[in-house]
């Protein structure tokens, strides 16, 4: 039976992966079912933190050295990790965590920096079903989507079905500090519900379901 509030890490080793904005999307999508959510800002440019000063997401942002403090305020704790985190952290995150999401683009930098986070992980003695590979900035069902899927499958890397399109919806939310979800469209409606699919695959998976 788990005690204290579920914890989800997101890292990457590689940047320009939407590391920040998948963080502030799961913790929302989170927040709005219910939950008390937090969501700790470890990363040294502090992304999610000025995206939170517009006063529009649905939980608080504090810098992750907050964590020292206690969190038995919250139900839910989703860490934005330091871009490039370092080898020894990143296994402890691993180890602290319910799951680490590792968000990756479908080209070499993002396959790459989730082939190598992957195996700093398995090094550190994580084993494959605490940590998961997240597609973003896919065309869904493109041809990239499918053959980056198919490298990181043969690299022995689970990956999560559910995947993140790309859009200038994203770029506009950040802009404006608030979640996609606020941009009125239809593509930044499809946005926000990939992240919906992503956080309930998410869950399922701590829940030790196949999702």
């Amino acid at each position: 039976m788990q005690t204290g509030p579920l914890v989800v890490s997101v890292a990457s080793l590689k940047g320009g992966v939407g590391k920040t904005t998948s963080a502030i999307h799961i913790a929302a999508h989170l927040a709005l079912s219910g939950r008390r959510v937090l969501l700790a800002d470890g990363d040294r440019i502090r992304t999610a933190t000025a995206w939170a000063r517009g006063g529009s997401l649905p939980f608080p942002v504090l810098p992750i050295t907050a964590l020292a403090r206690g969190v038995s305020a919250y139900d839910a704790v989703v860490m934005d990790t330091e871009g490039g985190v370092e080898n020894g952290k990143l296994v402890e995150y691993a180890q602290t965590s319910d799951l680490i999401v590792l968000p990756t683009s479908p080209d070499i930098n993002g396959l790459d920096g989730a082939a190598q986070t992957a195996e700093v992980l398995r090094g550190g003695g994580v084993g494959p079903q605490r940590y998961v590979a997240l597609m973003t900035m896919v065309r869904p069902a493109g041809m990239k989507d499918i053959q980056a899927r198919k490298g990181l499958s043969e690299l022995g890397v689970p990956i999560l079905k559910a995947g993140i399109r790309i859009s200038e919806a994203f770029r506009d939310a950040s802009n404006a500090a608030v979640l996609v979800r606020d941009i009125r469209s239809e593509v930044a409606q499809r946005c926000w519900n990939d992240y919906g699919a992503v956080t309930a695959q998410i869950l399922a998976l701590i829940a030790g379901d196949q999702p």
